[in-house]
């Protein structure tokens, strides 16, 4: 089986397509993926630049409830007719950044017969959706200034929506996560508890903003296979993970992973 992703939307414009603050991956193997939907319908306008047709994605999954990971979820419904959305239980709560003042971060609730909330790790033809990453490893340290509103009230964003994918692939773990706010090393183990066995490629954000040599060091206990990321992880970051024993390269949009 063909594995295929194309980055549609990342913080790094790579001509002719644009850029902006957020993330989505169309996904191809036997099904069709969308894997989120960045903050606005570039998405929708870059993957026409690039041939891909959104009418024809099987399914879209949304990593949690940030608007520059679900802001595009209007648009892709009026898009495609068909596809259902899955999403986190809990990712329409209302979330804030508090940088001196509250900005809203969620995403607009929208209600739809073809949003299905998750609410544990749960197998679909084709992928398996993961959750519930646990606290075995440190969290990154930018969620600090992240709050979700309860009753009313903030509280800091426990990211109990937060979803990654498996797509197993003839004995190979490629697994895609969002922005990692659970903390990455949670997230792969979490794959690895799942299935025995190392990740052979991983893709996404790992909200990482500064030098991460613990985590550079421990990556390679639970992937050994190329790694791609952007997005909110940033460059001091990305090339201190690559001072680790794992190949970790720069995602951008338009970067086309093949395996």
């Amino acid at each position: 089986m063909l594995l295929k992703i194309i980055c549609l939307v990342e913080d790094t414009p790579k001509d002719p397509l644009m850029g902006e603050h957020g993330l989505s991956l169309y996904i191809e193997s036997d099904i069709r993926i969308l894997f989120d939907m960045g903050q606005s319908r570039l998405f929708a306008e870059n993957a026409r630049r690039v041939g891909v047709n959104l009418r024809e994605v099987d399914v879209a999954v949304i990593s949690h409830g940030h608007y520059d990971h679900g802001g595009g979820l209007r648009h892709f419904l009026e898009i495609n007719d068909s596809a259902d959305v899955l999403m986190g239980e809990g990712a329409f709560t209302p979330r804030y950044a508090i940088n001196g003042h509250w900005r809203f971060i969620g995403i607009e609730e929208i209600r739809d017969d073809r949003i299905k909330f998750i609410s544990k790790t749960e197998s679909f033809p084709g992928f398996t959706v993961i959750r519930d990453f646990g606290d075995l490893f440190e969290r990154p340290p930018g969620n600090r200034t992240l709050f979700a509103c309860l009753n009313g009230e903030p509280v800091p964003d426990s990211f109990s929506d937060e979803l990654a994918i498996v797509i197993e692939d003839e004995g190979h773990l490629n697994l895609i996560t969002g922005c990692s706010h659970n903390g990455i090393l949670n997230i792969v183990s979490k794959a690895y508890d799942i299935f025995h066995k190392p990740v052979d490629l991983l893709v996404g954000g790992f909200h990482l903003e500064g030098p991460s040599e613990g985590v550079a060091s421990r990556l390679g206990e639970f992937v050994r296979g190329p790694v791609y990321t952007g997005h909110c992880t940033s460059e001091e970051a990305r090339l201190s993970l690559a001072e680790g024993p794992v190949n970790v390269n720069p995602l951008q949009t338009g970067t086309e992973i093949i395996t």
